[in-house]
């Protein structure tokens, strides 16, 4: 990348703040300039010690959540550590309408919100720049996690149909804290993290977050630890810079999925919580298996106030990220089943009702897969209020630019899926057997691409109680793809590679209309779209979708947040509609040459939200979605049963409640509940429910006990699926992979 390249958004931006100064400071001769500048981030100060938080990152810029007119749900830092959520999977069971799928890759990180998927290229970002690649995401340095209901490609480009989920880092503050945690639990667990912020200056503080975590979780081992120190100077003042490193390593075997029970088949669901003899948690893998990978990035940024307030903020991050995977999938047979190479077959199928400890158990491996990812990010957004023909007007601009390349691999040789990984019994999980091979790769894919987008939002205020709303984005994508192919099974050396390349230039809107009578009271109704091109997946990059137009969508919102008791209590409804109005399909008048989007698919619904304290010792946060209508509308002519169905991993009602009461000024005590109604997995590519498996209804308990010892010193006890529930987290048409059983932790923390 040129210099001159780089150089391009600041520069653009710092123009466009001139020029918008200038234009202020005529338009008001009054208006007074400012002196040392002094910035305080309320969200992450309020973040650590309370549930609720009315200020967020997410919109490119510093808000009010209630000038916010789409549904945001903010997870902080207090939540994630009483309830020990240490993944970003674990932190967003506690976020409703979010639901997870298995692959057959066993890819733990594919989530599914409103019924639509969250890409990993768009949708899942830090510090509100895209975090690509699927990798085992950590919370030991955020300071609370944002979701972003709705379409929003206005402000982040592709992607976000259902919303996007913001991952807020810990940033270095002007004090000196350092923050020791010690966590010991069932299964060999053990965690520890350290949080050390140090000020070394007048306006100048470093900070450094680490992890270490180890378990063996019942045959599924944790093995992974991270480092994250970010050195900031100038805080407070009118320039203030920050970079960072990050470094996450993680070598895991990853949960086995299990097939489907039923009377007869593997094919159809059944009650997963009325298996008798099938503990939750067993672990039907193999010691073999593997869930390795590797994220390590750095990243830079710079915010300059100008004297009439308004502000440019330019980031910049660039990493690398590697990632393996070899999972398992277990069978059910009543008798011994036969083996023939890698070829098994089950004589006599069992069911839910006779399903015994002695139970045979055969394990075939999941496709193999590894993946290494590159991304650099750059980005510059300007804020900014204006007093413009008589009006308010809170603006935000920005450009921003990406550049992306992967490398894809797949197993070859004898290692390959359906591999056999041996048997054993329904009442021996976890027996230690270990696969003799393991996979060998060779490159099957890979792809370059760059996005540039530019952006443009305005907040008007049109009356004492109203405003408006209005935005407007233009995206460039451009990439090149290669399927690499080989003469046979065996081979290592490509012998055809199959060059695709595409573009696309997309505009997305937004718009909205807010009215907030009152400072506790803001009601919104909102329109956005946004946008996937072929290639968000990076894997469906061929001959015929590459010239294929972005899938496009839209959703529509109405909703109110209102606050309580002098704002310590925050309430949140939102009705909506998201829909995907012309999906890709195939059809057989185009087959093998082009695929068309004639498709469509939406999902509507019912949000609420409850955080805050009732009273000095209470203190809750409550997330629920009703999503009684999700279909697909319209499909393609080889799809055309489809339409009609619903759409899978999209339960009706889904939702968390988590409760504290500080019962003594030493002792508090909390209770969480989480869950789903029936879920059903996608029914292939299709975004369908499957007609077939299915895991029920499920609602799981969660306790915590906390004692002070000192206000610097305390011991927290967290019991995790109190009744020890069987139920199904992650779906997919031929397995399931089932949730965390029941997990005791005891922790100790210090604060210096």
């Amino acid at each position: 990348m040129s210099v001159e390249t780089s150089a391009f958004p600041l520069g653009a931006l710092m123009l466009a703040a001139s020029v918008s100064s200038w234009a202020q400071s005529n338009a008001s001769s009054d208006t007074p300039t400012l002196g040392t500048v002094t910035v305080t981030d309320q969200a992450e100060i309020q973040g650590r010690d309370q549930l609720q938080t009315t200020r967020t990152n997410i919109g490119r810029g510093t808000q009010d959540i209630r000038d916010i007119p789409q549904s945001l749900n903010v997870i902080t830092e207090k939540l994630m550590n009483d309830a020990k959520l240490d993944t970003l999977k674990e932190a967003l069971h506690y976020s409703a309408g979010i639901t997870f799928a298995a692959t057959e890759n066993g890819t733990d990180q594919d989530i599914r919100l409103r019924g639509f998927p969250v890409a990993t290229v768009g949708d899942l970002l830090i510090d509100g720049m895209r975090d690509p690649s699927q990798y085992d995401r950590d919370t030991f340095n955020l300071d609370r996690i944002e979701v972003l209901r709705g379409s929003a490609s206005m402000i982040f480009g592709r992607g976000s149909t259902g919303g996007v989920i913001n991952q807020v880092s810990k940033k270095p503050l002007l004090a000196d804290q350092t923050d020791i945690v010690g966590t010991i639990g069932s299964r060999d667990f053990y965690r520890t993290t350290i949080d050390m912020n140090k000020r070394v200056g007048e306006d100048a503080a470093f900070r450094i977050n680490g992890m270490w975590n180890n378990a063996d979780n019942g045959g599924a081992k944790i093995d992974k630890y991270g480092i994250a120190p970010t050195y900031s100077w100038g805080i407070g003042t009118r320039d203030e810079f920050s970079v960072g490193l990050f470094y996450l390593d993680v070598d895991n075997v990853p949960m086995a999925g299990t097939r489907y029970l039923a009377n007869g088949t593997f094919a159809n669901g059944v009650a997963q919580n009325t298996i008798p003899n099938l503990a939750p948690g067993a672990f039907y893998g193999a010691a073999s298996d593997y869930l390795r990978g590797k994220a390590q990035y750095g990243n830079g940024s710079w915010t300059h106030t100008f004297d009439d307030g308004g502000q440019v903020r330019t980031q910049i991050r660039s990493g690398t990220f590697e990632r393996s995977q070899w999972g398992t999938t277990a069978s059910f047979c009543n008798a011994a089943p036969i083996v023939n190479g890698n070829t098994v077959t089950c004589r006599t199928a069992t069911n839910a009702a006779n399903l015994t400890p002695l139970t045979y158990v055969y394990r075939n491996g999941l496709a193999p897969r590894s993946d290494e990812y590159k991304g650099t990010y750059l980005q510059s957004d300007y804020s900014n209020t204006f007093d413009w023909g008589g009006l308010k007007h809170e603006v935000q601009t920005g450009v921003d630019w990406a550049d992306e390349s992967a490398d894809r691999f797949s197993a070859f040789g004898a290692v390959g899926t359906n591999f056999f990984k041996g048997i054993t019994r329904v009442g021996l999980p976890n027996d230690g057997y270990y696969a003799a091979l393991s996979p060998t790769y060779r490159k099957t894919t890979d792809y370059s691409a760059s996005n540039y987008g530019i952006y443009f939002q305005d907040l008007v205020q049109i009356a004492p109680d109203w405003k408006l709303l209005g935005g407007l984005r233009w995206d460039d994508f451009s990439g090149d793809f290669n399927q690499i192919g080989y003469a046979n099974t065996n081979a290592i050396v490509p012998n055809a590679v199959a060059k695709t390349s595409m573009s696309d230039s997309v505009w997305s809107y937004r718009a909205g209309v807010l009215y907030q009578p009152s400072p506790t009271q803001s009601y919104h109704f909102s329109y956005s779209t946004s946008f996937n091109t072929a290639a968000d997946t990076y894997q469906y990059v061929t001959p015929q979708n590459a010239n294929t137009p972005p899938e496009e969508s839209r959703n529509i919102e109405l909703g109110a947040k209102l606050d309580w008791l002098d704002g310590k209590l925050s309430t949140r409804a939102a009705l909506f509609r998201t829909e995907k109005y012309n999906e890709r399909t195939t059809d057989s008048d185009f087959a093998g040459s082009s695929y068309l989007l004639s498709g469509k698919r939406h999902s509507q619904g019912l949000e609420l939200e409850v955080v805050g304290r009732l009273t000095p010792q209470w203190e809750v946060y409550a997330s629920y979605a009703y999503i009684p209508d999700a279909k697909i509308d319209k499909a393609g002519s080889t799809q055309a049963n489809i339409v009609g169905s619903r759409v899978g991993l999209t339960p009706k009602n889904s939702g968390a409640v988590w409760v504290s009461y500080q019962a003594t000024p030493k002792f508090r005590a909390a209770a969480g509940i989480r869950g789903a109604s029936e879920n059903r997995p996608l029914q292939g590519t299709t975004g369908a429910a499957s007609t077939t498996a299915y895991v029920p209804g499920y609602v799981v308990g969660d306790l915590m006990f906390e004692y002070k010892f000192t206000p610097d010193v305390y011991a927290q006890l967290n019991v995790t699926n109190v009744t020890n529930k069987l139920y199904g987290d992650q779906l997919y048409p031929g397995f399931v992979i089932s949730g965390a059983q029941r997990t005791y932790q005891g922790t100790i923390g210090v604060r210096f």
